[in-house]
């Protein structure tokens, strides 16, 4: 359910990449031969009661380059617009609106300021505290997706005025084909997920498309797209608690087959008056 390899690495040099690759999103071969440092295998003394210790040096060339392509070739990494940054697989799908077409796909490190900004518009109400939430980490963080020994976070998006990919990349995933030309995020789908035993079937979800956009099948296709692929990932459980006043994602969410589970009472104080908390699920 992990995008993270469970089994060991390879390599120390494969282990190091990916953990650098993953900490910061999208990074150069180039950075990558200034960042990543190997032992050199080489034991030194060091003052007496000190042991000893071991240099670190860079790997070669054709080392790092072989690592490269092995997680390539694994499925953990790819390569776009000379970057690296981890792999995504799911194909694109486009949603016809009133002004155009809008495309759904997996979300690059580029998007990172356009999520960002479609969650803050969402949530300027006060009503979707979660989405609020991710949005503040994200500003933090140093990398939109993540996954390692102790979380697995994805992002989709949906971009209007994107330009498509040329024919010839028609039925590859999106991480395979050509980056297009960035367009404007109009809406976001998150899966979070912890990586401890007992919860690796859950994950939970915050969804949402910017008022501007809505009413035009935007956040169903995204709700649709991203159940798709945590069922293929093997999700067993989806999880999302909104506020009680957040009347429009509860009618959203129900309308697209989510069950309430409960509810806790006086969660929230918005603006100084106690909400309860709904809590809803679907198992896709």
């Amino acid at each position: 359910m992990s995008m993270y390899p469970t089994d060991s690495f390879e390599t120390d040099v494969q282990r190091r990449v990916y953990e650098y690759v993953e900490r910061n999103g999208a990074v150069t071969a180039a950075e990558l031969a200034r960042s990543i440092e190997i032992d050199d295998g080489r034991a030194h003394s060091k003052p007496a009661r000190s042991g000893t210790y071991t240099d670190t040096i860079a790997p070669e060339p054709n080392e790092l380059r072989s690592c490269l392509e092995a997680l390539q070739a694994d499925g953990y990494l790819t390569e776009v617009d000379g970057k690296y940054r981890l792999a995504l697989e799911a194909t694109t799908t486009d949603v016809d609106c009133e002004d155009g077409v809008v495309t759904i796909r997996p979300a690059r490190e580029e998007d990172r300021e356009g999520v960002v900004e479609t969650m803050r518009t969402v949530a300027d109400d006060g009503t979707y505290v979660v989405a609020e939430n991710v949005a503040t980490e994200l500003e933090r963080e140093s990398a939109l997706v993540r996954a390692n020994e102790e979380r697995s976070r994805v992002f989709f998006v949906a971009v209007r005025g994107e330009r498509p990919a040329d024919e010839e990349t028609t039925g590859e995933t999106a991480d395979d084909s050509a980056a297009s030309d960035d367009g404007d995020v109009v809406g976001w789908l998150h899966v979070d997920a912890p990586e401890h035993p007992s919860l690796r079937h859950t994950a939970e979800v915050t969804v949402g498309v910017d008022p501007a956009v809505r009413r035009q099948g935007i956040g169903s296709e995204l709700l649709a797209y991203g159940l798709e692929w945590a069922a293929d990932a093997g999700y067993q459980k989806l999880y999302q608690n909104v506020p009680a006043t957040n009347e429009a994602a509860i009618e959203f969410l129900e309308e697209n087959g989510w069950d309430r589970e409960g509810e806790h009472e006086g969660q929230y104080c918005l603006d100084g008056e106690f909400v309860d908390e709904i809590m809803l699920a679907t198992w896709p």
